[in-house]
């Protein structure tokens, strides 16, 4: 049980940047308008990119500890998808010399990526209601 309060840890941690990705940020309001909108576009798919790196943390975790989810298990027998999004991670948390590295490209242009990590963060977000006792905690909390 400790070991999937760890990952569902970390999937919170994912959650907590998706749910700031499309946050205007704001800032230094004297930028022109054109950099300024730059600047915001920048903002958000840095936040984007982290998003999905903590994402791809969740599967490796999910995977170490053996955990099954009819779901889960469907999304990431997609392959291509979990692969893409392991470079993405890769190149988001380690150094790289290009500034547009193609493993970044490789998930973005991907058909239906984006809807493809929508649908496994949900589905993550099903398995860990199912298996961890959330609703009896938030329960106590609330009482």
């Amino acid at each position: 049980m400790e070991e999937l309060i760890s990952l569902h840890k970390h999937w919170l941690n994912a959650d907590a940047v998706k749910e700031v990705v499309a946050t205007k940020i704001g800032g230094d309001h004297s930028l022109p308008d054109g950099l300024a909108e730059f600047a915001e576009l920048h903002s958000s798919f840095a936040r984007l990119s982290v998003f999905y790196g903590l994402i791809y943390v969740v599967i490796e975790g999910y995977r170490e500890l053996k955990c099954a989810n009819p779901k889960v298990d469907e999304l990431l027998s997609q392959e291509d998808f979990v692969d893409a999004l392991r470079l993405f991670r890769n190149s988001t948390f380690h150094y790289q010399k290009n500034p547009i590295p193609e493993k970044v490209l490789k998930f973005l242009e991907f058909p239906e990526s984006e809807n493809w990590i929508r649908a496994l963060h949900l589905a993550f977000k099903r398995f860990f209601e199912a298996v961890l006792p959330i609703q009896e905690m938030m329960d106590k909390l609330n009482a």
